[in-house]
């Protein structure tokens, strides 16, 4: 059995020089955080990660708010960050001081919203021991021809004799990963098996 933390060396740090802490466990990341005196937290990664269910269970055991971003979407309008209601984010966001705040493209969210946060938590979704997501979200090569070869992966799974102009949300996340590298800015890292 694996132990629950992981402590990367030294070796092992974020964009910021500061050393990264891997765990399957909420409560250690709470521990952490409460050490550190961290009130606000930001909780990022891919969709389906386990974000929104770890940060509530984060946000109880920190005795925070928890804001997801999926709350202040406009549903159904073919996209993600361009159709969130931002004021409403930096008000409730500026209200409560501390919380708990989670959703994909965080980072690009916060900038906006000009809302720091003291600690960001990447979850990564992980089978078998390795990151599940880390093809779209670690782009390797040029991030358009990236795309470009998705859009033809799409195209020839789907039958069609187009090639689909967007990839949606999956286009938005793998282009924000590529840009803000949330993975490499974290200082925590939360794990969750699945597969």
């Amino acid at each position: 059995m694996f132990p629950a933390v992981l402590v990367v060396g030294a070796a092992q740090q974020n964009a910021s020089g500061q050393q990264m802490m891997e765990t399957d466990d909420v409560n250690i990341l709470a521990a952490h955080i409460r050490d550190k005196g961290y009130c606000r937290i930001g909780v990022d990664g891919t969709n389906g990660a386990g974000k929104s269910t770890m940060a509530g269970a984060l946000a109880r055991t920190l005795g925070l708010c928890h804001l997801n971003l999926d709350d202040y979407l406009v549903k159904k309008q073919g996209g993600f960050l361009d159709h969130l209601k931002y004021d409403d984010i930096k008000q409730k966001t500026t209200e409560l001081g501390c919380f708990v705040i989670d959703g994909v493209c965080l980072l690009s969210v916060l900038e906006i919203i000009e809302t720091p946060v003291d600690c960001l938590v990447y979850v990564k979704r992980m089978c078998h021991g390795l990151w599940a997501d880390e093809d779209e979200c670690d782009v390797t090569e040029d991030v358009e021809d990236y795309i470009r070869t998705e859009r033809e992966t799409v195209r020839l799974i789907e039958g069609s004799e187009t090639t689909p102009d967007t990839l949606g949300l999956a286009e938005e996340i793998i282009r924000y990963h590529d840009k803000y590298k949330p993975h490499r800015k974290a200082e925590l890292f939360y794990t969750r098996e699945d597969c």
